[in-house]
């Protein structure tokens, strides 16, 4: 008769069950370079998708921030949109600015230049220069936004950038979207069949992902206010944007 004690059949057969297998090297290392492709391949679409997703948020904050102010001022200190007022042009960025929590106001050129020379992007995110007309804006609000009105070019131009020029890309279509004014008060975004001077040139030109204009991006507002893509009209503008 044979009992259970130390040594046993019983207890050794026990001890050979526990035996676990793990993972080797290789294995290990094969899986996380599978997953490190996954994230490689995925990982881009994302930040561009976050990136248009933040794009449109400040933009729909801004511009309605810019109508709320424009539309609650007099009448009397509209600018016209032919010029023939623009000894008023003063009086009605003085007013607008009354409707902004003001943080910093300097001239543009200290907020988008480094080196002497202007850093902004087109709306494709190639290096792109302002608009003589229009110039950037110089007036930083509470919020990170910025804002420019001047009368220039037979025009009252507003420009924003939406999320400020430290927060970039610093890009005409992205974050920053020129206006001009009506004698009527109204905002007219700059590319709108309202308003000729880029309009006439086509699209193709100043809001096109296929144009190399370092101007590309500045009659764009039209379209992201009407959130219609540029270059697709089955598309809207946040979904196209480059």
């Amino acid at each position: 008769m044979r009992g259970i004690g130390a040594g046993s059949e019983p207890f050794c057969a026990a001890e050979r069950r526990t035996v676990k297998s793990g993972f080797t090297l290789a294995e290990v290392l094969i899986t996380l370079g599978i997953i490190g492709v996954v994230a490689a391949m995925t990982l881009p679409s994302i930040i561009q998708k976050k990136h248009k997703k933040d794009m449109e948020v400040a933009f729909t904050k801004a511009y309605g921030a810019l109508e709320t102010a424009v539309y609650s001022l007099s009448p009397d200190t509209y600018a016209s949109y032919a010029g023939d007022v623009a000894g008023q042009s003063t009086v009605f960025f003085d007013d607008l600015m009354k409707k902004y929590k003001i943080l910093k106001t300097g001239r543009w050129e200290q907020f988008y230049a480094k080196n002497n020379k202007i850093k902004i992007k087109t709306y494709t995110l190639n290096e792109g220069s302002q608009n003589a007309c229009v110039g950037l804006p110089k007036v930083i609000m509470t919020d990170g936004s910025a804002i420019q009105a001047i009368h220039n070019c037979f025009a009252q131009w507003i420009v924003i950038d939406t999320n400020g020029p430290k927060k970039g890309p610093n890009a005409y279509g992205h974050d920053i979207f020129n206006f001009t004014l009506s004698d009527k008060g109204r905002i007219i975004p700059v590319g709108s069949p309202k308003y000729g001077h880029w309009e006439m040139r086509g699209n193709n030109t100043y809001c096109s992902k296929n144009s190399t204009n370092k101007q590309n991006g500045a009659s764009c507002a039209y379209f992201a206010v009407s959130n219609t893509c540029p270059d697709d009209e089955t598309k809207t503008y946040w979904e196209c944007l480059p």
